[in-house]
């Protein structure tokens, strides 16, 4: 090849690597000014990238607290009561016997749910004359219903319609109890036993009856409290338990009868009650557990007082138990008083008077405060109210085979005032002042076959008040203290739970929320919130990756 040939192409070559290098260099450039976009939108995505992420779990973690939420609440009481005395609320003694029963309970409201308040609106107007509208009281029934069952699963709720053929298997079934609509059975299998017990309309609402235009004919009723805590954990012990309490309440000779609030009160409490009504008393039946002897207004004669001893001696097998309430208008009753002081307690003539200002009601020295002695347990921390009372005092601590003890007392101010002493009474300074007492428990005791213990009770109040009062409605411990004797004088046992009227009244905002808020809530805050913060997510992504 001839030198002019290879000059052309050296300087061709030495043009195309030029351009060649120019095009790199271009091309360097180029990427150099595109890099840093690149390099942003790759940050950006990573940024988008972890919000989407953050924003994914938090919805996650919201929906999981949802759904966590709505199935800790068919176990859980979620909601705060509000009310005073926490009326819409179970007492923590009962939640806490409740989550212990050791056997399965079944429970049947004879009613579809939903038509329950309806139709006992109609049974309340038509049998018992309700003139107003109870809806709000029927619903909180179903509420506190559903409470038990969410303490345990040894409790079993239906609803049962008893327009339908299953109804029919359970009339069958509970045929004694002829059950009706609107009622609530409990049951539950102790051993080889099945006890049943049915609450109807009376054992659950409280109702007021309006005499206004009785003279017409015409009466009406409003309801005005919700027993239904009550009731039904007195049927559930009642149904577990495999011993009854039988009560006699004697009114041989009480010219008026002052027992209804407490009959109410141990029935409530699992007690079998019935009235002796014999104008002499000839025996007592040793099926009975105690005797109570309301407010006598006349003596017992030497016989009926044998047959109290009898009573209570139970062949030597002891066991039984006396409840004697003292009446202050009734006269001195030697035989009956003899016999009370033979085991150490003493009634003597006139009334208690309070002569200092801080340990009676206000403007009304003969209601007196009484509280525990400390002497025994069953007492301890009771603080009770109490009109008209006799003096009662000890008349030993040890005798033989009797133990006597205070259970409560008044103060050391007190005298023993004539007989229907008012609360004007002048001429304190001329009685003792000293401590009575209110109640007073004379404990016998003996061994049988030499081991085992046997015992039996005599106890005594010093008044009336204790068995019908408006006191007893207060927040004082006069039904528990009743209660409590009646439980000891029945053999000593204490009872698995116990506890004294109260109304649950409808004071609970949760009543005002109906199916229909519950479901646009549901609708609003499990559904459609986790959707939309979803949706957001998604266009912010998007927009965030093309910017």
């Amino acid at each position: 090849m001839d030198e002019k040939k290879i000059n052309e192409l050296e300087t061709e070559l030495e043009t195309e690597s030029k351009t060649e290098n120019e095009n790199l260099e271009e091309i360097i450039e180029e990427t150099k000014k595109v890099k840093p976009k690149k390099i942003r939108n790759e940050a950006l995505l990573k940024k988008g990238s972890y919000s989407v992420a953050i924003t994914a779990i938090v919805l996650a973690g919201i929906v999981v607290f949802n759904i966590l939420v709505g199935a800790l609440s068919k176990r859980v009481t979620l909601e705060y009561d509000f009310s005073k005395d926490k009326k819409n609320s179970l007492s923590a003694e009962n939640v806490d016997y409740i989550k212990n029963i050791k056997n399965n309970v079944d429970i049947i409201l004879c009613s579809s749910k939903d038509e329950y308040p309806n139709y006992m609106g109609y049974y309340a107007a038509n049998q018992y004359n309700v003139s107003d509208s109870g809806e709000d009281y029927y619903a909180q029934t179903l509420k506190i219903i559903d409470k038990y069952s969410n303490l345990t699963d040894k409790i079993n709720i239906q609803y049962i319609d008893p327009q339908t053929s299953k109804f029919m298997e359970i009339s069958s079934k509970f045929v004694n109890e002829n059950p009706t609509y609107g009622d609530i059975i409990v049951s539950a299998t102790v051993g080889k036993s099945t006890r049943t017990k049915v609450l109807k309309f009376a054992d659950v609402y409280q109702t007021e009856t309006d005499d206004t235009y009785s003279a017409y004919g015409v009466t009406s009723a409003t309801i005005t409290g919700n027993n239904i805590e009550n009731a039904l954990t007195g049927a559930i012990s009642y149904v577990q338990s495999n011993k009854t309490k039988k009560v006699a309440f004697l009114t041989c000779h009480t010219s008026a009868d002052v027992t209804a609030d407490y009959k109410t009160l141990l029935t409530d409490n699992n007690f079998e009650i019935k009235t002796v009504e014999d104008k002499v008393l000839t025996k007592i039946s040793h099926d009975f557990d105690s005797v109570v002897i309301p407010a006598p207004t006349s003596d017992y004669t030497a016989d009926e007082i044998k047959v109290l001893s009898e009573f209570i001696d139970n062949d030597s097998k002891l066991g039984k138990g006396i409840i004697f309430f003292a009446n202050v208008n009734a006269p001195y009753l030697t035989n009956l008083y003899d016999f009370l002081e033979s085991y150490g307690i003493t009634v003597e003539n006139g009334t208690v008077f309070e002569t200092s200002d801080g340990y009676h009601v206000e403007g009304k020295p003969t209601a007196l405060i009484s509280g525990d002695t400390a002497l025994d347990s069953l007492t301890a921390d009771m603080l009770c109210v109490t009109d008209n009372n006799v003096p009662l005092s000890t008349a030993f601590e040890t005798r033989e085979n009797l133990t006597v003890t205070a259970l409560t007392t008044t103060s050391t101010t007190t005298i023993a005032a004539p007989k229907g002493s008012s609360s004007d009474f002048k001429d304190t300074d001329k009685y003792e002042k000293k401590n009575y007492y209110s109640c007073i428990q004379s404990q016998k005791l003996s061994y049988i076959d030499g081991t085992k213990e046997a015992k039996s009770y005599v106890i005594a109040f010093s008044s009336a008040d204790f068995l019908s009062s408006v006191y007893n409605e207060e927040s004082f411990s006069n039904k528990n203290l009743t209660l409590a004797v009646a439980e000891r004088a029945c053999g000593g046992e204490k009872s698995e739970i116990s506890f004294v009227t109260k109304s649950i009244e409808n004071e609970s905002f949760a009543e005002s929320v109906t199916q229909r808020s519950s479901n646009i809530v549901v609708i609003l805050f499990i559904i459609l919130l986790p959707i939309v913060m979803i949706a957001i997510g998604i266009i912010t992504f998007i927009k965030r990756r093309n910017s």
